[in-house]
């Protein structure tokens, strides 16, 4: 993966297809220094292959690098080699980052396996810290765990998961994992369903 830091504060992420397997879609995983990798993009089509990540996503001033997860209906790939280091641009250098505090660890979510093949995934916001959305993160038995879905409104604190997303007959273990603007907090414990 390629990253270029834009003027506005925004990256442009961009690569190349894998030469073996099918894709159908695309996640953009970013680490900044010193915390885990994350999605910061929902599921992406397989073209264009590059992708914008928008200011309100990033930190100004922080670094970051990016890598790009390959996803079929079945499982995901090795996700790229991860870019080169890039810093967010600031609006005024002498900004604070205006790091908020990662927010507090959800309440106990809880899945239930709908008949048409669906899992509705249902969770309490923290009590402590600024949530601005919400990811859903799947683990298949045996499988690592991966972003199910894209990033979520802070309301409903409830998402069905499409029969698309998943294999019959699989077991999965849901988290919910918190953001804001400036980082995310703990997931949930996980759920099996």
């Amino acid at each position: 993966a390629q990253a270029v830091a834009n003027a506005d504060g925004s990256v442009t992420v961009s690569w190349s297809a894998p030469t073996e397997g099918t894709v159908t879609s695309y996640v953009i995983l970013a680490t900044r220094e010193g915390q885990p990798r994350h999605a910061i993009s929902g599921r992406l089509e397989p073209n264009p292959t590059s992708y914008t990540v928008d200011s309100s996503e990033l930190i100004p001033g922080a670094s970051y690098t990016f890598q790009v997860g390959p996803i079929n209906v079945h499982t995901h790939g090795p996700p790229s080699a991860a870019s080169a280091a890039v810093v967010v641009a600031t609006a005024d250098a002498a900004q604070p980052d205006g790091g908020a505090p990662a927010p507090g660890r959800p309440g106990a979510a809880q899945a239930v396996a709908n008949a048409d093949g669906s899992v509705t995934v249902s969770w309490s916001a923290p009590t402590e810290g600024t949530v601005t959305s919400y990811v859903i993160l799947a683990t298949r038995e045996g499988q690592p765990r991966h972003a199910i879905s894209g990033r979520l409104e802070p309301n409903p604190t409830s998402y069905t998961v499409d029969s698309s997303e998943l294999i019959p007959g699989a077991s999965y273990t849901f988290q919910v994992g918190p953001l804001n603007v400036h980082t995310h907090g703990p997931p949930t414990e996980g759920t099996v369903t």
